[in-house]
């Protein structure tokens, strides 16, 4: 991640956009496979009603005025359910896009804890790594030094002299500290 992006760094989650898309197409052919075709059939059946009221007010004026009243109501009645039924649709609309903003929203936290928790776990493998590869190295390297100066014999007699007169006075030391009271 690169620290001039910001802390969050969004990408685009193709999964879950497909499937919430899928998710509005499945509501929209739920809608025009059953709502649509019950209010097609309910305007047939006014609109067949309203026909044959024309029809038999060839008869009498009186029926005609009676049809032209009923189809008037007809329509009303019809513009108030696709009145309704468009507000309902937008009601449902608002309440899938508010639904699908929390999913997207507690998504988007979710994948961000996992990165930082990713992150996190990188550093510590990293940090594990590098600490082991510097100890190795320095031991090596300590190692390197010790053999080149130990390589001639007058070296390996000169430390191991040094290593007894440090244990000579190491002796004298502790000698001095059980004579003490």
């Amino acid at each position: 991640m690169n620290n001039s992006d910001g802390i969050y760094d969004i990408t685009w989650d193709w999964p879950v956009f497909v499937s919430q898309l899928f998710g509005f197409a499945v509501i929209v052919g739920a809608l025009s496979k059953w709502v649509a075709p019950r209010v097609r059939t309910v305007m047939r059946k006014a609109q067949h009603s309203i026909h044959e009221q024309m029809e038999e007010s060839t008869d009498a004026a009186a029926e005609l005025a009676a049809a032209e009243r009923a189809f008037a109501e007809a329509a009303a009645a019809a513009h108030a359910e696709a009145a309704r039924i468009g507000r309902e649709a937008r009601d449902d609309a608002d309440r899938i896009v508010a639904a699908l903003r929390d999913t997207a929203a507690a998504e988007v936290e979710r994948v961000r804890r996992q990165g930082l928790a990713h992150i996190a776990q990188v550093h510590r493998q990293l940090e594990e790594e590098l600490t082991h590869e510097l100890t190795t190295g320095v031991i090596d390297r300590a190692e390197s030094i010790a053999r080149d100066r130990l390589r001639s014999h007058r070296a390996r007699s000169e430390s191991i002299d040094h290593f007894l007169d440090e244990l000579a006075i190491q002796a004298r030391l502790a000698e001095e500290l059980t004579r003490l009271p």
